[in-house]
């Protein structure tokens, strides 16, 4: 599974702020993904990745968001859900944050992370 370069999906942690939510990530490229599967590794290269936004205030009802990431070797993406107050119905989905993965850049130096 690790023996080429890779990049790694998963949902942003929690945070305090009310306007910023975790992402769970429901399927890549059409194919599901258990919610378990966080740390499946994904070949790098343009994915389409279904989230699951929270749905409005009071309402159990997600939103599904598609979005599509050209993903880099090496690199971790950290999907969210933002609002863009407190009182805001809908959410969007982001990339909250990206970074390298040590262990994928050791494994693979010609990788320039």
């Amino acid at each position: 599974m690790y023996s080429q370069p890779y990049a790694l999906f998963v949902p942003h942690e929690r945070s305090q702020i009310q306007e910023q939510q975790p992402a769970l990530i429901m399927s890549i490229d059409g194919k599901s993904r258990s919610l378990a599967d966080t740390n499946d590794p994904v070949t790098p290269g343009k994915h389409k990745v279904e989230l699951s936004l929270p749905g409005p205030m009071g309402m159990s009802n997600p939103k599904y968001e598609t979005v599509e990431v050209d993903a880099k070797p090496c690199m971790r993406y950290r999907f969210g859900a933002r609002r863009d107050s407190p009182t805001a119905r809908d959410w969007y989905a982001t990339i909250e944050a990206t970074e390298p993965i040590g262990e994928c850049l050791k494994k693979f130096p010609e990788v320039k992370g």
